[in-house]
């Protein structure tokens, strides 16, 4: 899935530079995900990701594209986005998953980076690394929020 994430990030930054159109990364990190496996095991923690996933995926645009990126950190790449949709979708998605009940455990939360991709980046890794920093702005800062 990284790699699928490299690929369709790679070919978004092609497209940008073509047509000078924005795009926006969210980086998404379930909160205290080890609790999850270590309270409940790691077919629950199975169960809560695949749960986690489909929420995510339905409710972002059909041209959009998540990946797992690694554990439980997914990666959200938002073609023709700028940084009010991206927050905008970042938060729908942080309610949506605060309210929903998963498997097992009944409730999570997620901490969401947001970044967008400006021509002054040198390679596709540029925006996914603001977005990884404003990710770790967002645990810092409580969890369950989002941060640009």
């Amino acid at each position: 899935n990284r790699i699928a994430a490299q690929e369709r990030l790679k070919a978004e930054r092609l497209r940008m530079k073509r047509s000078g159109t924005a795009y926006s990364v969210l980086f998404l990190d379930i909160d205290h995900f080890k609790n999850v496996n270590d309270t409940y095991g790691h077919e629950i923690g199975d169960l809560v990701l695949k749960h986690f996933a489909h929420l995510v995926q339905s409710s972002i645009r059909e041209v959009d594209f998540l990946a797992r990126f690694g554990g439980e950190e997914f990666l959200a790449l938002l073609p023709d986005t700028g940084l009010e949709g991206a927050l905008t979708m970042a938060e729908k998605i942080r309610q949506i998953i605060a309210n929903a009940p998963f498997p097992g455990v009944g409730s999570i939360t997620v901490s969401i980076g947001v970044a967008v991709a400006g021509h002054a980046d040198d390679k596709e890794d540029d925006v996914v690394n603001r977005a990884d920093a404003a990710l770790y702005r967002a645990k810092s800062g409580g969890r369950n929020v989002v941060r640009a």
